[in-house]
């Protein structure tokens, strides 16, 4: 829990006070928030949805669910017409880490995603709000190298990427994408064919996590990826008016 928030509850059965606690919790939540904004609660499990409305959360309409697949070593045969690197981190003086070509990943992810499913789900409609804030706790030296960045050779463009991130202790993909003019051609597969490869090493399983109705479902079932339950993205205590 933190201000505003409120993720991942889950109770270990045969306990059976849960709306109690639930109760408890919103107290807290409420007594440490900014009531300005909306109090938000992630990733509410099935079984769990009418225990938030009874306290007083209400649900939006996005379901997804995570994935997960077995990591595992890939031949990866890229076209002959694109350039695939791993995304660089740098970090200034005062310890902030970022991507060195960040501006470049926000005009791929705009591209791919503006208007679309997870942009609505992540609230992100403009240029600047695609700028990659990934938290630097969450990643390390495998995960950057095993994160791709695909660009036309002809144009110099980045035209896709795939960034994996910590979830827990295990690999997650946080984004994919691949900008309009570039998709049917198997470069989402690539990538995360070439992260399976390259986690290999440190990591059993590969995780992402999905909304109910992306065309990119299709893709990891394609490539073996297993689906959980699926979950309510969000409920939320409204914000009170002044």
């Amino acid at each position: 829990m933190a201000p505003n928030n409120i993720y991942h509850l889950f109770f270990i059965p045969p306990f059976n006070q849960s709306f109690e606690v639930l109760k408890l919790l919103k107290k807290i939540l409420v007594s440490w928030s900014d009531r300005t904004q909306a109090i938000k609660a992630f990733e509410i499990l099935p079984d769990q949805v009418h225990l938030f409305a009874k306290a007083g959360f209400w649900p939006v309409e996005f379901r997804c669910r995570w994935m997960q697949r077995p990591t595992e070593r890939f031949d990866v045969t890229w076209d002959d017409d694109l350039i695939i690197k791993s995304p660089q981190i740098t970090e200034d003086a005062t310890g902030t880490k970022r991507f060195t070509n960040e501006n470049e990943i926000a005009q791929c992810d705009f591209a791919s995603f503006v208007g679309g499913f997870e942009a609505v789900r992540r609230n992100k409609s403009s240029l600047e709000q695609f700028i990659p804030d990934e938290d630097p706790a969450l990643t390390n030296e495998t995960l950057t190298e095993a994160s791709t960045l695909v660009y036309d050779k002809n144009t110099g463009k980045l035209v896709a990427n795939c960034r994996l991130c910590l979830q827990d202790t295990e690999a997650a993909v946080y984004s994919i994408g691949v900008i309009p003019s570039h998709r049917g051609r198997g470069i989402a597969t690539y990538m995360l064919q070439r992260a399976l490869t390259i986690l290999k090493r440190k990591y059993p399983i590969l995780r992402l996590y999905v909304m109910e109705g992306n065309d990119a479902e299709s893709v990891y079932y394609n490539l073996g990826f297993i689906p959980g339950v699926q979950e309510v993205q969000q409920m939320i205590i409204p914000a009170e008016s002044n």
